[in-house]
C-alpha cells in the first residue's frame, strides 16, 4: 500500500511555504495575507499580492497578531488559494504537516484542528514547532557535527512576530529553557517606517512597500561605532526610487546621483534618502532598548537559554547555534551574532552560528 501524500505548510506570520513531503525544496513561497488596493474592492490573496503592479497602493490584512493566529477568515482564504490554485492538491486525498508557534495556545490548536478536518477534509494532521524541523534539516546537511549526531543545538528563529532562542536535545525542545525577544520583522518594519517618515517622506501608511525596502537595503552592522562614523561621511547613503505605479512596481535602490547625473527623468522621480537607518533598524535585534523594550539582546538571550538547560549540554549547545527566519537573512546577521556570542561564551567552549 502506498502511503498517502503529505502536504507540508510552513505557516508563518508574514509568509507561507508550501510543498509536498519528500521534496527537497518548497513548491512556493508567498505572503500569508490578503491585500487590497486603495480605492478598489478587489482583494488579492497570497501569491496574487506579489504580482500586483503597484506596491505603494496595497494594504494588507494578516491572519496573525503578535505571533498567534487570530483571523480565520483571512487564513482560510490564503489556505484555499494555496491548496487548490498553487499546489493543485485535493485535501481529501492528503495528510497535512503544519508548523506552529512554540507553546501555541490550546484554543488556537483546537480551532486549527477543526478547520483542517471540517473545512478542508484532510485525512490526517500534525502541527509542530518549526525549530525541530530546522534542526533535522541541518543534521542532514552536517551529519559529522558531534552536536548534530546527538540532536543537540540552539535554533534561533528570528521571525515576523518574535525571535526565539530554542535549545533542543534529541531533536526535542527543552521547554523551560526557551527564551523569547518581542522583536521580529514586523517591529523592524514599523521602526523603519517611523524613522524614514520623520527624516524624509511620510511612509506610515505604506507598510508593504517599506517592508520590501527594508529587505533590499538593510544590513546588520558588525562594528556599530565605525558604521555611524562612516554614515556621517555619506558612505552608507542610498537613494530609493519609489514606485510610480507604471514603470516601477516596488522601486529600486541606487547610489546618490552626482550633480551632473540629474536628468529630466530623474526630476520626476520620488526618491527616499536612506543613510544610517539601513543598519540602525536591524540593530534593534541586538539592542531592544533602542525602541524602549526592556529585554536582553539576542546574544544575551541565547546565553540565558543555554544556561537554563542542563549543564552537561552547554558545550554542545554553544557549538551548534542555527539561525533561521526572515530576519536572519539580513546581511551581516550571522557575523555579528557570532562575534557577540563568542565574547559571552566561556573560553573553553566552542561557539558557532550557522544559517
Amino acid at each position: 500500500m502506498n502511503p498517502e501524500p503529505v502536504v507540508v505548510l510552513d505557516n508563518g506570520g508574514s509568509s507561507c511555504k508550501i510543498g509536498m513531503a519528500g521534496a527537497s525544496d518548497p513548491f512556493r513561497l508567498f505572503p500569508n495575507a490578503v491585500g487590497r488596493s486603495k480605492g478598489e474592492r478587489q482583494s488579492f490573496v497570497g501569491d496574487q499580492i506579489v504580482g500586483y503592479p503597484d506596491a505603494s497602493s496595497l494594504s494588507l490584512k494578516r491572519p496573525f497578531d503578535r505571533g498567534y493566529l487570530v483571523s480565520w477568515d483571512v487564513e482560510k482564504s490564503v489556505w484555499w488559494r494555496a491548496f487548490k490554485s498553487m499546489l493543485q492538491q485535493q485535501p481529501q486525498d492528503c495528510g497535512l504537516l503544519m508548523t506552529e508557534a512554540p507553546f501555541n495556545l490550546p484554543s488556537i490548536q483546537t480551532s486549527t484542528m477543526q478547520m483542517v478536518f471540517e473545512e478542508y477534509g484532510f485525512k490526517s494532521f500534525l502541527a509542530m514547532p518549526a525549530q525541530p524541523l530546522s534542526l533535522l534539516e541541518w543534521q542532514a546537511q552536517q551529519p559529522s557535527l558531534p552536536a548534530n549526531t546527538a540532536g543537540i543545538g540552539v535554533v534561533v528563529d528570528a521571525g515576523f512576530s518574535f525571535t526565539h532562542a530554542v535549545p533542543m536535545c534529541d531533536g526535542r525542545l527543552l521547554p523551560g529553557a526557551v527564551r523569547r525577544i518581542n522583536v521580529g520583522g514586523k517591529a523592524l518594519t514599523n521602526y523603519f517606517k517611523e524613522l524614514v517618515s520623520y527624516r524624509s517622506i511620510n511612509m506610515m501608511e505604506e507598510t508593504y512597500l517599506v517592508d520590501n525596502i527594508k529587505e533590499q537595503v538593510c544590513f546588520v552592522s558588525t562594528h556599530l561605532a565605525s558604521d555611524l562614523t562612516a554614515s556621517r561621511k555619506g558612505t552608507h547613503k542610498l537613494e530609493y526610487v519609489l514606485p510610480d505605479g507604471v514603470n516601477e512596481r516596488i522601486g529600486y535602490a541606487r547610489k546618490p546621483l552626482a550633480k551632473g547625473e540629474h536628468t529630466e527623468k530623474n526630476a520626476k522621480e520620488q526618491v527616499l534618502t536612506l543613510n544610517n537607518e539601513r543598519f540602525m533598524v536591524p540593530e534593534v535585534l541586538f539592542q531592544p532598548t533602542d525602541i524602549g523594550l526592556q529585554q536582553a539582546g539576542l546574544p544575551q538571550a541565547i546565553v540565558e537559554a543555554v544556561e537554563a538547560a542542563p549543564t552537561d549540554l552547554h558545550p554542545l549547545l554553544y557549538s551548534n547555534v542555527l539561525c533561521t527566519g526572515g530576519c536572519a537573512t539580513c546581511p551581516g546577521f550571522q557575523d555579528r551574532l557570532y562575534r557577540e556570542l563568542r565574547a559571552l561564551v566561556p573560553d573553553d567552549f566552542e561557539a558557532s552560528a550557522s544559517s
